[in-house]
């Protein structure tokens, strides 16, 4: 890219897309491109504030294998944004990028500004095959197998246009008996070369297997280890197509390569067959083919960069699909139809125009591709002809070149775009899959090396603070908790009170890790929560949300999720106390019916109490309940509360209710405000000294 704009706001908004389309396809990050695209806005404006909307900029692109560099040159005085600027934005944008911009001013007659922008690209062709080896490696034997009868197969195929130029020959020289013979012979040629290249196909399918298995398992364990935050900043989508499309790219890809391979020895042999039987012929092909590889290696590069930005798009459409799916049934009560349609629509032509364009360009190519290898064809046939009319080929050596160019010419251009394809989607694939290994991308949980399963369940929060916005390159900051203290006791019961938005779920979120605290510590039994390891935290902690997940399984298995040696009698008996036993034991298959995606052929109650029951079967020292309750009727959260009285002093217990009345039993409750805590006590404590709680308990007694 090399341009030349002014910078009024109309050329400087289309220059960010501009150059945030090529790092889109070039593979850069996408954190990286939204730094890029507001750093580069901010500094921009700040020269268009300085040097007027006149002033033009000259902005050039450099890529190369591993870097792509973006220059932009501005004449005037000199003025330095990087230190210069005033922009919020712009700071906090630059603070701890590591493809932040360097800043150069040439003097001269004219005075030069530059900016340069670097950027890594990633992911050569041999990392990405070093990294696919760790998941075929352990099938080697059967892919070396595959290789080496395709090999040989590919001397029954070098062998074959020699036998089928022969029996011509001799059919028109009548030699009968020859005839049969050679018949014979190439019969055997053909079966034998059949039965070779199915042993290979076994083989090859034995790898592809194996290899697939291998990766989508490590893949998915992956997927599971990154942080949740990540994990909802981007959403289903592009984990799905991910998991499922670009897995199964990455196992052929080994099977594919080697397949290549055997064709470019084949073809290899051809060529060496050709230069000794007529080394003016071989000449010849070598300038047909020439020019049509040029024209591929062209196509290639085109078609990677145009691919990575489909993939893009398909991935948000595979999200908002996922969405459609899972929540259908509220977009029909929201009559929200139409504006999913809207969106679906909007993604459905961004996904279909990107691919248009990319099958554009090939399509483009490959017909002049196509016109040059017919073109080759007549050529070499007029060549042959004045060969044969010099008397410098016999029909019989014609024949065989023949039927070598016809397995060489056209074959060989498709082989080569199915190789470039190929490296394309390989490494397009490979590049997404090594994303979601890579830490430095998608981070992953992190945990400690103490391995305990016998707490106690105390709790301890001492000056926590923690938002949401950290590290989303937002210019303020809005603090979901600040320096927040307290301690709960083994076995103690305390509920959570405040206003939507005071960090009661955040606290839960904070306690069983699935994030981590700005400052501050979270301890259990005195030891930091974040030097626990996985099974020793997360064993301990059971977890009731006000939307609980119910897989697609049948009731006995969602309960055996957390314990494979569940018996019957414990089942039950965890389902009595979750009051839903009576509900199961009505059902006609009773524990053994399923229940649907989500849970749902259930109602909201019953998904709640069914997630109650697989929290206590956990027998955890520690259990959260966040709006565990809030679709039961009165009756039935009584019930339930008066089960988890059972438990009381047994574990200990964190609550989150907005109907006070089902927290009123408990040992204390923390009414939070902004973050903080207001006041602390017992009910009857907090009404007595807390105006908020008693103003909230008695709307509540209103109702």
């Amino acid at each position: 890219m090399n341009t030349k704009i002014l910078l009024d706001n109309k050329s400087i908004d289309r220059l960010i897309i501009d150059l945030s389309t090529e790092l889109e396809k070039a593979g850069i990050l996408k954190d990286d491109r939204l730094r890029f695209r507001l750093s580069l806005e901010e500094m921009l404006l700040d020269y268009q504030s300085t040097f007027g909307n006149k002033c033009q900029v000259l902005v050039r692109t450099a890529r190369k294998a591993d870097k792509l560099e973006i220059r932009l040159t501005l004449e005037g005085e000199e003025y330095n944004p990087l230190k210069e600027s005033e922009s919020l934005v712009l700071i906090k944008t630059l603070h701890g990028w590591k493809s932040a911009p360097t800043y150069q001013y040439e003097d001269g007659t004219v005075g030069k500004n530059i900016l340069i922008f670097r950027f890594a690209v990633r992911g050569s062709l041999k990392e990405n095959l070093i990294f696919t080896w760790k998941y075929t490696q352990a099938s080697k034997k059967y892919l070396f197998l595959a290789v080496l009868l395709q090999l040989i197969s590919v001397v029954f195929m070098i062998i074959g246009p020699v036998l089928s130029a022969r029996i011509i020959v001799e059919l028109t020289d009548v030699a009968i008996y020859q005839v049969i013979c050679t018949a014979f012979a190439l019969f055997v040629v053909n079966i034998a070369s059949s039965v070779i290249m199915a042993g290979c196909n076994w083989a090859y399918n034995v790898v592809y297997n194996k290899t697939l298995t291998l990766l989508e398992a490590d893949i998915s364990e992956s997927v599971l280890k990154i942080e949740n935050k990540e994990m909802e900043d981007n959403g289903t989508g592009l984990f799905i197509q991910r998991l499922t499309v670009d897995t199964s790219n990455l196992a052929t890809a080994f099977n594919t390569l080697a397949d290549n391979i055997s064709q470019i020895c084949q073809y290899v042999g051809i060529l060496a067959a050709m230069i000794i039987v007529s080394p003016i012929v071989f000449i010849a092909v070598v300038l047909l083919l020439s020019v049509q590889i040029a024209l591929e290696l062209r196509r290639q590069k085109v078609s990677k960069d145009n691919g990575r930005v489909y993939r893009n798009y398909a991935e948000r459409y595979t999200g908002i699909v996922g969405e459609m799916v899972r929540g259908v049934k509220d977009i029909k009560l929201l009559n929200a139809e139409g504006q999913f349609e809207r969106e679906l629509k909007e993604r459905i032509v961004g996904a279909n125009d990107s691919r248009m364009k990319w099958d554009a360009v090939n399509r483009s190519y490959r017909l002049v591709i196509s016109v040059i290898r017919e073109g080759g064809a007549l050529a070499f046939i007029a060549i042959l002809a004045g060969l044969l009319s010099v008397e410098k080929l016999n029909v019989a050596t014609a024949l065989v070149l023949f039927n070598y160019y016809s397995k060489l010419g056209t074959p060989a251009t498709v082989l080569l775009g199915t190789i470039l394809d190929f490296v394309t989607q390989f490494n397009l694939s490979c590049e997404r899959l090594r994303d979601i290994t890579d830490d430095n991308v998608f981070p992953k949980e992190k945990f400690g090396s103490i391995h305990n399963t016998n707490l106690n369940g105390e709790i301890e929060f001492k000056k926590v603070s923690f938002s949401y916005n950290i590290g989303k390159l937002k210019t303020s900051t809005r603090w979901v908790l600040q320096n927040l203290s307290f301690t709960i006791k083994p076995g103690e019961t305390v509920a959570l009170v405040g206003r939507s938005g005071s960090g009661k779920t955040t606290i839960m979120n904070l306690i069983s890790r699935l994030y981590d605290p700005f400052s501050g510590m979270i301890s259990i039994d005195g030891i930091n929560i974040q030097d626990f390891d996985r099974e020793s935290l997360r064993g301990c902690i059971s977890v009731v949300t006000q939307s609980p997940y119910i897989f697609q399984m049948s009731i006995r298995d969602n309960l055996r999720i957390v314990n494979q040696a569940l018996t019957e009698e414990e089942m039950k008996r965890a389902a009595a106390l979750a009051c839903i036993d009576e509900e199961i034991e009505s059902k006609p298959e009773k524990y053994d019916t399923i229940v649907g995606e989500g849970g749902i052929s259930l109602s909201g109650g019953q998904r709640q109490r069914l997630a109650i029951a697989r929290a206590l079967l956990r027998d955890c020292k520690i259990l959260l309940l966040d709006e565990a309750t809030s679709a039961l009727d009165n009756v039935t959260q009584d019930n339930i509360r008066k089960s988890l009285d059972r438990i009381k002093g047994k574990c200990t217990v964190i609550i989150i209710a907005h109907r006070l009345s089902t927290i009123v039993g408990a040992d204390r409750i923390l009414y939070l405000q902004d973050g903080q805590i207001l006041a602390e006590g017992t009910h009857d404590e907090l009404i007595n000294s807390c105006a908020q709680y008693r103003e909230l308990y008695e709307k509540e007694d209103k109702k």
